[in-house]
């Protein structure tokens, strides 16, 4: 079951390699992703722009909060047992994982149907919009492929991947263009929204069961297990699921935090900007997937100090490269606010310009945070987002008051910086397990 071409093939090469398969498909859902965000952010407005993120942004923070990171346990306990061809050990984590997967789907429905008349209030939905983010309360759990997508990583199937993440952009565009001709307004354009989830989720979970029967790695989920579990596993899954969830600090809970306290308007800008400069965070997140199985692989078979060089090598690689497209996004920051949203998007500029330099810093942070996971040092990785967070949200609350939403962009930067700070020791330390 292992690969045999791993021996022949440097972890760096096997690591942009595996990145370059999923960055070609993610550039063509990037620019699906502008299209469609061109065209809602002209129909809606800032205003109505604000709702329909808003809206999304509370479902995937709520997906992110009972979502466990069952992927990572997927490759970090998967991949000594492909290399020992033992399928019944296999089976048995993926039975595991694949229940963990339930129970947080059933969790995450719950979060967010008794969140949801609360978040009305704060961000001033009407009743005809909260009773679609109710309706998108039932697609959380196809939010959440955990299990499909670690064993797509860990088999190497990052062709299948890069093919499934043009499935939620394709229906998000082709959707906002119907929404937009029969004038549907945020109702129609969130319910494209909720359609383009369910796709999402079960076309990944489709080609990860897939591949997993043409294996013989499928598991049974009712029965006798196979084998014993593991004691290290479900500790493994509640660090990393906890660390995953501060990291929506980053990610989703910014556009909350904006919204609540600079307005809707603002929470509109921000959402284009971070749309925007996505297109810079994408190949270093299709970095991140590629890293992450190989990390695991090398440390695996040639200790810490191999491990960390890859580690370090790849993320200078990646900002290197990002950083001339960060001076263009910077440059032209006015431009691409206006050719993106139109005129009513001007303001945004400015954010458009934090964002992009905030990637030089958020590139490292996600290889290294990585690499602490993969060495087993989930604990390590939970201490970085706990400072991070907590620098974020502080930076966030004490400077967007006065500075307005521009200062997102540096409360940003600040969470990373901490992150990076407490992530270094991850790959000094010596020895191997899940502290």
């Amino acid at each position: 079951m292992a690969d045999d071409g791993h021996q022949s093939v440097s972890p760096l090469a096997r690591i942009f390699k595996n990145a370059g398969a999923l960055v070609g498909a993610k550039g063509i859902a990037g620019a699906m992703s502008l299209a469609y965000l061109a065209v809602t952010a002209r129909a809606l407005g800032p205003d109505g722009m604000a709702g329909l993120v808003l809206a999304h942004a509370y479902a995937m923070t709520v997906s992110g909060i009972a979502r466990f990171q069952s992927w990572q346990a997927v490759i970090r306990f998967g991949a000594p047992m492909l290399a020992k061809d033992d399928g019944a050990a296999f089976r048995t984590l993926a039975r595991f994982t694949v229940r963990m997967d339930l129970l947080s789907a059933l969790l995450g429905v719950g979060l967010a149907l008794i969140g949801a008349p609360f978040a009305a209030g704060v961000f001033q939905w009407s009743d005809a919009v909260l009773g679609l983010v109710q309706v998108y309360a039932f697609a959380v759990p196809f939010l959440m492929g955990a299990t499909p997508t670690g064993v797509l990583r860990l088999f190497g199937r990052f062709n299948l991947l890069g093919a499934q993440m043009l499935v939620m952009p394709g229906v998000r565009l082709v959707g906002a263009l119907a929404a937009a001709a029969l004038g549907g307004g945020v109702e129609g354009f969130l319910l494209v929204w909720i359609v383009s989830a369910f796709a999402n989720g079960v076309s990944l979970w489709w080609l990860g069961w897939r591949d997993l029967r043409a294996r013989g790695l499928a598991p049974r989920l009712t029965g006798a297990r196979e084998g014993p579990r593991d004691h290290a596993w479900l500790p493994f899954i509640l660090k990393t699921n906890a660390a995953s969830t501060l990291d929506l600090v980053n990610d989703t809970v910014p556009v909350l935090l904006v919204g609540a306290v600079a307005g809707n308007a603002a929470a509109g800008f921000f959402q284009l900007a971070q749309n925007v400069t996505n297109l810079l965070a994408h190949p270093t997140n299709m970095l991140n997937q590629a890293t992450f199985p190989e990390l695991a692989r090398v440390d695996t078979e040639q200790g810490r100090a191999a491990m960390a060089r890859v580690a370090l090598k790849s993320a200078a690689l990646a900002v290197a490269a990002a950083a001339p497209l960060v001076f263009l996004f910077v440059l032209f920051r006015e431009q691409i606010a206006v050719l993106v949203g139109g005129a009513a998007f001007r303001p945004a500029a400015g954010i458009i310009a934090g964002l992009a330099l905030y990637q030089i810093i958020r590139i490292p942070t996600v290889v290294l945070d990585s690499a602490a996971v993969a060495r087993g040092k989930a604990g390590y990785a939970l201490a970085a987002q706990v400072m991070g967070a907590v620098a974020l949200v502080a930076g966030m609350l004490v400077l967007l008051p006065p500075a307005g939403v521009v200062a997102a962009a540096v409360a940003l930067a600040m969470g990373r910086a901490s992150m990076l700070a407490a992530l270094i020791p991850a790959l000094l330390i010596r020895g191997r397990g899940s502290s």
